[in-house]
């Protein structure tokens, strides 16, 4: 299970911008190797297609496996970045705005964002640095070429940067990331299960997948967006991720949302708990990626989560971990 310390996070709006990111380090002059072609790839996520380019010169660039199934071709990109070689990465002189406590901070540099990777076990000062636009639509994405270089690919966004970005897209006023399960039943309706480490997901996702009648969008992180044109019931959609737990599930696909159940372990029996909408919502919020840095951000995620509550209703769902869970949940209708 990968998580992130007392993570917050963001965003998707799908308009291309095209004024790239100041970079953070000049292009270097007087290499000693030949030119490459250029390099892209692009991947989607919830409606956001990431698009990577790398210049003649660059490194080659690449997708890892958990990626694969959820790679987009051309198209409109909704976070565009140029990925470069850096000799040497400075350290970060802007406004500090997280620390996550392992290898990765935020800053403020005006109007720019810039995440910085650093690890005490690689040396030499930051590894990668991120620079991003105000609204996390393009960026420059700079490598240590001491740390990269030798590789004859490279996937420049490896975990957690990936998930980050597009994160924080979702907190500029489309939708949010929460730690949940994802299942679509056989009518195509979107379940929701949250919870914590250890609440079960995992478990609960291995249940229906052994059951053979839905499919799983993801057994960890699902993305939550809106659609305040949709007519009636169904505004809500939920969408898989490549950023799975312990069962390894995650599907590119999405699913209405029509229900959401927060997710306990059963003492004895399984049983279904309706939860009046103000806790149902704060529920929602404590399992979520949260911008605490961003007001706006903030704002917009908590006026979703009322809207959500408002139209799909919660339960907890104090659970056993067998069988008989889904038939709890099959008599729920």
């Amino acid at each position: 299970m990968r998580l992130y310390p007392g993570l917050f996070v963001a965003g998707v709006l799908t308009r291309e911008m095209n004024t790239p990111a100041t970079p953070l380090v000049e292009p270097q002059e007087g290499r000693d190797f030949p030119p490459k072609q250029n390099s892209t790839v692009g991947y989607r996520v919830a409606e956001v297609r990431v698009e990577m380019n790398s210049p003649p010169g660059g490194p080659v660039l690449t997708l890892p496996p958990s990626l694969a199934p959820f790679q987009a071709g051309a198209g409109p990109a909704g976070i565009t970045l140029t990925v470069d070689w850096a000799d040497e990465i400075p350290e970060p002189s802007g406004e500090v705005l997280f620390d996550s406590g392992g290898v990765w901070t935020l800053h403020r540099r005006g109007s720019q964002f810039e995440f910085v990777f650093l690890s005490p076990a690689i040396g030499g000062g930051p590894y990668k640095t991120a620079v991003m636009d105000g609204d996390f639509r393009c960026g420059h994405v700079w490598l240590s070429r001491r740390v990269f270089g030798a590789r004859s690919e490279v996937y420049p966004l490896e975990y957690p940067l990936d998930e980050l970005l597009v994160i924080h897209r979702l907190a500029r006023g489309e939708g949010v990331e929460v730690h949940a399960c994802g299942v679509a039943d056989e009518q195509g309706r979107g379940l929701l299960f949250l919870g914590h480490s250890g609440a079960g997901k995992s478990t609960l996702a291995r249940l229906w997948q052994s059951a053979g009648r839905t499919r799983i969008l993801s057994d960890d992180r699902i993305i939550l967006r809106g659609d305040a044109d949709a007519p009636g019931p169904g505004r809500i959609t939920m969408h898989g991720t490549p950023w799975h737990g312990e069962a390894r599930l995650a599907l590119p696909i999405s699913a209405p949302l029509c229900g959401v159940f927060l997710l306990e372990h059963a003492q004895g029996r399984n049983e279904l708990e309706l939860l009046p909408p103000a806790r149902a919502a704060a529920e929602l919020m404590s399992r979520s990626f949260l911008p605490f840095h961003d007001a706006d951000g903030l704002a917009f995620i908590l006026q979703f989560f009322g809207d959500l509550v408002a139209e799909v209703p919660a339960n907890v769902f104090r659970f056993l971990p067998d069988a008989s869970a889904l038939l709890e949940m099959e008599k729920h209708g």
